[in-house]
């Protein structure tokens, strides 16, 4: 496969996202998370990276947000097989993992670290030539970096600003600092790669991604307390959950170590004036909300906000079109039916639904519809499309991008890799399978699909 030396590749020995350059530089194979035959996460092994000269590249924006540069003759999974980013238009729906488990060796972390660094990345400032300090309006934030700290051997000394309703902990070092000796917070934070990053610049460390999942929820947690938002919505009876950050990279580290917990995301961007664009990632859905208040839940004030929307949350039914199946799939029922002679009225009756002529194929079912059916029909490859790995994320935009450099890369045994939240095939597309029925644009769309028919144009 051809891959952008700037793409990043989703390593399962690590559980950390690498750039082909960086693979390069590691100097053994590394794994890497694949689909088998039933589109259930696995790993293999890269066996080979080289320059592969420079190749036409576009770029691939996603109804979730998430955004992919790669060559254009590279394959995509769609629900027909893979297929050409060249064949590739708005309105089609690609595979993103639905979940991504623990990575294959997992280092744990001490806790008091994890949730020092959380707080520090979230409210912390650690730029050069100035103090550390940490800054919050919560009491229970503020003890725990106090607590957190101590691990480190320093003792935090509290500055109280009533005017501005705002307490700063500085974490001085525990000794005279002199040429060479720093101060441990700073070199620990120089040695994650943070020190002296600005609040756009931050991300998460490859050492978190590293952790178990009960270490990741720890982080979270605390992450959320600091720059996340949770409450409810009483005029609309809904939960807002959020996490907001000026930097691009965090949110999707974010979202990256949400997927260890199988709880899904939706990002956009939200302009603040004068100010630096800031990007919110939602947790969407009443189920994945419930799961994220149970699996990860909330820290300090934030504690009592998630209680308050975790009950409201229980009277709410959970939407099942919130993760469907593309709506090709009604081919292989409707082949499943002839094959059993089976009417489409008794198929409806069946289902618990009432028959409404060919109105019942024109929506993408959800999963458990889809379920209910291949039961009805015993499909065992219906079967397998509810209960894959596989979120099916709708096209919304594609940008030329020129010209860029690439790298050939072989995995053993395997047909794809997640680069960047999103499966792309190892193998060249140019011959992969196509649907033949086609995925039309919504009206919100329509310029987009313009933008695609230019990008078509312009190969």
């Amino acid at each position: 496969m051809r891959v952008l030396g700037s793409s990043r590749i989703l390593r399962a020995d690590i559980g950390a996202e690498a750039t082909i350059e960086e693979l390069v530089r590691l100097g053994r194979p590394p794994l890497v998370w694949t689909l088998d035959g039933r589109r259930r996460i696995a790993f293999r092994t890269v066996t080979d990276i080289v320059p592969g000269g420079k190749k036409e590249a576009f770029s691939l924006r996603l109804a979730s947000g998430r955004q992919l540069t790669i060559d254009a003759q590279q394959a995509l999974m769609t629900l027909a097989g893979w297929t050409p980013l060249s064949r590739v238009a708005v309105g089609d729906r690609v595979a993103v993992p639905r979940r991504v488990p623990e990575p294959i060796g997992t280092q744990p972390m001490v806790d008091a670290e994890l949730i020092l660094l959380a707080h520090m990345i979230g409210d912390g400032s650690c730029v050069r030539n100035q103090p550390i300090r940490y800054a919050s309006i919560d009491e229970e934030n503020l003890r725990a970096v106090a607590s957190a700290a101590q691990h480190f051997g320093v003792s935090a000394k509290r500055d109280d600003y009533a005017a501005a309703r705002v307490t700063t902990l500085r974490l001085p070092a525990p000794y005279r600092l002199t040429h060479g000796v720093r101060n441990p917070i700073a070199a620990w934070l120089d040695k994650l790669g943070l020190f002296g990053k600005r609040s756009y610049e931050k991300f998460v460390p490859p050492d978190v991604f590293s952790t178990p999942n009960d270490q990741v929820a720890l982080f979270l947690r605390h992450l959320w307390a600091t720059d996340g938002c949770i409450t409810w919505d009483s005029r609309y009876g809904l939960a807002n959950i959020y996490y907001a950050s000026t930097s691009r990279r965090l949110v999707d580290d974010v979202r990256q170590l949400l997927a260890r917990l199988s709880i899904s995301t939706r990002l956009y961007r939200v302009g603040q004036g004068e100010y630096r664009d800031a990007w919110h990632l939602r947790i969407f859905g009443v189920d994945n909300q419930r799961r994220f208040l149970h699996v990860v839940g909330a820290q300090g004030l934030k504690y009592f906000a998630a209680r308050e929307v975790l009950c409201n949350l229980g009277s709410v039914k959970g939407n099942e079109n919130v993760d469907t199946v593309p709506r090709e799939v009604w081919h292989q029922v409707r082949k499943a039916l002839s094959d059993k002679r089976m009417t489409h009225r008794a198929f409806a009756e069946a289902m618990g639904t009432k028959f409404s002529g060919s109105a019942m194929w024109k929506r993408s079912p959800s999963r458990g519809r889809l379920h209910r059916a291949a039961a009805i029909l015993d499909d065992a490859a219906l079967h397998d499309l509810t209960n894959n790995d596989v979120f099916w994320d709708r096209v919304v935009e594609l940008t030329p991008e020129g010209e860029q450099d690439v790298y050939a890369m072989t995995v053993s045994g395997a047909e794809c890799v997640v680069v960047q939240g999103v499966f792309v095939g190892t193998a060249q597309g140019d011959g992969a399978t196509r649907s033949t029925t086609r995925v039309e644009p919504t009206q919100t769309n329509k310029s987009l699909s313009r933008t695609s028919s230019a990008c078509r144009d312009s190969r």
